[in-house]
């Protein structure tokens, strides 16, 4: 509450029909950040120090203001229930006219004076200044200097040299946006604070909000512009909501403004009061146990506040047990009260309104003040008889130290995650109704994962440093696996049906077969039935290509030539097409030669026989015929025009040598 002599008070309270109660507002315009001479909010200023020691660019006066469109909200807490920890900004919201600079971004000293003083209202920077429908007037909004807060302080927190107390961090945090804090010691200022995130990008807000919510305060900034640190007074010592407490009986404790008048057409309030907190539980999410000081119900939750990452589990008590000391038993009455404005009630003051029936004890949790010759003021506090859970600010952000073991039981799952955070290690087992599913991960390097179905086993394993992976898939018709790295990938799939195998490279070794990622495969035994060899197919005494096939000595055409032959060459036997003009078309041709005169050779006794055989017997062998390959009789010196002449002569001079014998 601002500290301002009581006759001025009394003004405000009082209609504004006289000269003495009329109000008017200025609003000073600066290049620069304003820095007032004001010696600080509890202390009126004297003229020689009010309001800054610069000079203006710009002065929009009484005359250039619509009073009545005069609009300042301002609040500690905007949500449903308490929610410690929050730092919200206040707004403005002004018409003026024959304002012909442009003031957006420009900073601005709200002053409101009556009678003879003048106070601050704030200081604030123009968000928009934008053109009505009488193109003389323009309305301004307007924010404090909450919102130097919301710029990313990653890099400054990432620079910050670790442990330092928790004082020295927030100065340090106040410093790099450009704020300066009102001169006050923390409940928890003495804690060490360590390095337990590496964030990409965090918020300075977020950050504030982290350190007020573990002292159990609220962040404002001051009609100096200076960072305030609220903390809720302590309130009456109601029993229950059913034994409401006689006057000389529990005395209310509530310090705060009595309201002399309120609007009973405007003001509204809950039959129920708020429960105090009676219970603090610090844990890092939900399903973690954490740390709990108070043996109570009403609990109020911290979760996710990067400050006490990695601490003990007696420091997590500690802290519990500090911020339990500035926020429970904090009993309201969930209202809306309407009344004159009284400008030096700031959000988290304590409000009493004595109603025709009723006594409404309450915080000044949300404040709007409208119009200035007509000004009023409207206190607001919200809150449920008991605490839902509630949570502290939750940043998405890489933590470092510590480590959890988190039990989440619900209808829908049942898991168990135990982390490592300053080992960069996570392994998690959960079970739904339909799936099985257990992973280990280590941030950044691997991760390995089990899922388990009623018509699906999967299997996964990932490298991702070397950008690698593998995968098993198990269903009832088909076994399915594949190994990557990035865009390459092998594959096999056996199926009822089919085995199929899908890579760039395949290669396999055995006892009898083996073959090489280049292609080169080496067989004891082939067999191919009704097909045919593509590429080569290679042994000691057997090959196979586009061309032939090769056995032994010996090797058949594979081209159409339709050849068979000796690998010297001196027997083959192929299809021969006779000279145009013969009789008949193709036929066999047999060639046979040798060394030397060549031809054939019959050993032993044997015959030709006119079947187109000829058969010779190797043993007892008593003569022996030569006939070369041009018909011509070897020791004979005749001439044969063919092989047929030459065999019947053969056989002419062999009845002739039986009868002569």
């Amino acid at each position: 509450m601002i500290n301002i002599p009581e006759e001025v008070k009394t003004l405000f309270r009082r209609n504004n029909i006289s000269k003495p109660t009329v109000k008017t507002a200025r609003l000073r315009f600066y290049d620069g950040q304003i820095d007032l001479l004001y010696p600080g909010e509890d202390v009126w200023p004297s003229d020689e120090l009010f309001p800054v020691d610069d000079a203006p660019v710009l002065l929009v006066d009484k005359d250039q203001i619509s009073l009545e469109t005069f609009v300042l909200e301002q609040n500690i807490c905007d949500s449903d229930a308490l929610k410690f920890g929050q730092c919200s900004s206040a707004m403005i919201e002004i018409v003026v006219s024959d304002v012909t600079l442009d003031v957006t971004g420009k900073e601005f000293a709200l002053s409101l004076e009556v009678g003879d003083y003048e106070m601050m209202l704030g200081i604030y920077k123009v968000d928009s200044f934008v053109r009505q429908v009488d193109g003389s007037k323009r309305k301004i909004t307007a924010y404090d200097r909450m919102r130097n807060f919301d710029i990313d302080v990653a890099g400054w927190y990432n620079g910050l040299t670790f442990p330092m107390t928790l004082k020295q961090f927030r100065g340090s945090l106040c410093t790099y946006v450009g704020i300066n804090q009102n001169d006050i010691t923390l409940p928890l200022d003495d804690m060490q604070v360590t390095k337990t995130i590496e964030p990409s990008q965090i918020s300075g807000r977020d950050v504030m909000k982290a350190i007020c919510e573990i002292n159990g305060c609220f962040g404002q900034i001051d009609v100096t512009g200076r960072f305030k640190y609220v903390f809720l007074g302590a309130s009456g010592l109601f029993p229950s909501e059913e034994l409401f407490p006689a006057d000389n009986l529990f005395p209310s404790q509530l310090e705060g403004e009595t309201l002399s008048y309120y609007n009973p057409s405007g003001t509204t309030y809950e039959d129920f009061l708020v429960y105090g907190i009676n219970q603090v539980q610090i844990r890092q999410e939900e399903g973690d146990v954490g740390a709990v000081y108070g043996g109570g119900k009403n609990s109020y939750i911290i979760q996710g506040n990067f400050l006490v990452y990695g601490k003990s589990a007696v420091e997590l008590t500690n802290i519990a047990a500090t911020a339990y000391e500035q926020i429970s038993g904090k009993i309201y009455r969930p209202c809306k009260i309407v009344t004159a404005s009284l400008p030096w009630v700031e959000p988290g003051d304590g409000i009493i309104c004595y109603t025709s029936d009723d006594v409404i004890e309450t915080y000044c949790l949300k404040r709007t003040i409208k119009g200035i010759q007509a000004m009023m003021d409207t206190f607001e506090a919200a809150g449920t008889r008991e605490r839902k859970q509630n949570f502290g600010t939750q940043t998405q952000i890489i933590q470092l130290e510590g480590k959890t073991a988190v039990i989440k039981k619900s209808v829908e799952e049942v898991s168990v995650r135990v982390t490592d955070l300053k080992e960069y290690t996570e392994a998690q087992f959960k079970v739904t109704s339909d799936q099985i599913l257990a992973e280990v991960t280590r941030a950044q390097q691997a991760e390995a994962s089990l899922s388990i179905k009623a018509d699906q086993i999967a299997t996964s394993v990932t490298n991702l440093a070397d950008d690698t992976n593998s995968r098993f898939v198990q269903t009832a018709n088909q076994i399915a696996l594949k190994v990557s790295k990035g865009e390459v990938s092998s594959q096999l799939s056996i199926e009822p049906n089919a085995v199929t195998i899908k890579t760039n490279r395949l290669s396999w070794e055995s006892d009898f077969s083996s073959m090489t990622s280049d292609g080169k495969m080496t067989c004891r035994n082939i067999v191919a039935i009704n097909g045919t060899f593509s590429g080569n197919l290679q042994s000691q005494t057997f090959y196979a290509n586009g061309s032939a096939v090769g056995f032994g000595d010996f090797y058949v055409s594979a081209d159409g030539s339709n050849l068979l032959s000796s690998n010297n060459g001196w027997v083959q036997l192929n299809t021969y097409d006779r000279p145009a003009g013969s009789p008949g078309g193709r036929c066999a041709s047999l060639t046979l030669s040798g060394e030397g005169y060549g031809g054939i050779e019959l050993l032993g006794t044997g015959k030709i026989t006119t079947g187109g055989s000829i058969q010779c017997d190797a043993t007892n062998c008593t003569s022996d015929v030569s006939i070369d390959a041009l018909g011509t009789e070897t020791g004979w010196g005749s001439s044969w025009k063919s092989v047929k002449k030459n065999i019947i002569a053969l056989w002419e001079e062999i009845e002739n040598i039986k009868s002569s014998m």
